[in-house]
């Protein structure tokens, strides 16, 4: 799809040449020449390889093919360029029920999965068109696994698992809430281990990605777009918000919070019902609500304790 015809139908404002070729939609930092760039600063404008960006007014004109909507319709129109390419073909329609056929052992199998060998797959389980699923792998009864999932070789799914399930991407169009299910996928690597009743959310635009060896609880909640290092350990009942980082080797503890876009680098600690809102670094231990270094934390109880036994 050309840039002027994407501008046509979304009734956009065109700066530069409308004759380039558009792809795909994605986040300014990982962007190429076919990729319309979702630009909200100068500062992404100026870093971005696109060659087609789409932002709002306030951005000057540049070298670059840009797109211009209305003040606070970014969102709704990245959403609605998607949905166009879904159209045209160039993304896959992952909100398109699978076409699926029951197989012996009391399983739903979508179209154009294929099923490495040694993998035993127990009956409710239900997964969906164009899948991918390695040698060796373990899926326990009622586990739902959307289509365009990855996994790699010696997966195990516990009960009720569901990955690759549709993103919640909340945005507003005329007014009204709405939710952007997503056209990235949920990419399982070798040796990956998942509790019962864990969801794993796909991708908006890019893919949701968990490391090899790691081991995910259950109950737990990875949003879409969240990459997640090799040999990680998420505990029981622990939520994980969009575009997440977490690094090789991190241990996050039960009932702990992580929002949306933090980085959690190697080796690092987040404590038991820790809510972290800052990045944390390389081999550091984090708790408490809004989280800091763990030492700090244990001292600002002790003070908060004697000033409660001095009252």
């Amino acid at each position: 799809m050309t840039v002027e015809e994407l501008c046509k139908t979304l009734g956009l404002e065109l700066a530069g040449d409308g004759t380039r070729e558009i792809l795909r939609v994605g986040f300014a930092d990982v962007a190429d020449e076919y990729t319309l760039a979702i630009v909200r600063s100068e500062r992404e404008l100026l870093a971005t390889r696109a060659h087609v960006v789409l932002s709002e007014p306030r951005i000057a004109i540049t070298d670059k093919t840009i797109l211009y909507c209305s003040y606070g319709e970014l969102t709704e129109m990245w959403v609605r360029a998607v949905r166009l390419l879904v159209e045209v073909g160039l993304y896959p329609d992952y909100d398109r029920p699978p076409v699926q056929t029951m197989q012996g052992g009391g399983w739903m199998c979508g179209t154009g999965t294929t099923i490495g060998t040694g993998t035993e797959i127990a009956p409710f389980v239900s997964i969906g068109d164009s899948v991918v699923i390695g040698a060796n792998c373990r899926i326990a009864p009622s586990v739902v696994i959307g289509s365009g999932t990855v996994m790699g070789d010696r997966v195990v799914l516990q009960a009720g698992v569901k990955v690759g399930v549709p993103a919640l991407w909340h945005y507003e169009e005329n007014g009204r809430p709405m939710i952007f299910s997503g056209v990235g996928r949920c990419i399982l690597g070798d040796d990956v281990q998942v509790g019962c009743n864990t969801v794993i959310q796909r991708g908006t635009l890019s893919d949701t990605a968990i490391g090899n060896g790691t081991v995910i609880g259950n109950l737990v909640e990875l949003a879409h777009d969240v990459k997640v290092g090799e040999d990680a350990l998420i505990l029981s009942q622990s939520g994980i918000c969009g575009h997440a980082e977490i690094g090789n080797g991190v241990r996050i503890m039960g009932q702990a919070g992580i929002v949306e876009r933090i980085r959690i680098a190697d080796h690092a600690t987040v404590l038991a019902r820790s809510v972290v809102t800052k990045h944390v670094g390389v081999n550091q231990t984090v708790s408490g609500v809004f989280s800091q270094e763990h030492r700090k934390e244990l001292r600002l109880q002790a003070r908060m304790r004697r000033i409660l036994k001095e009252e």
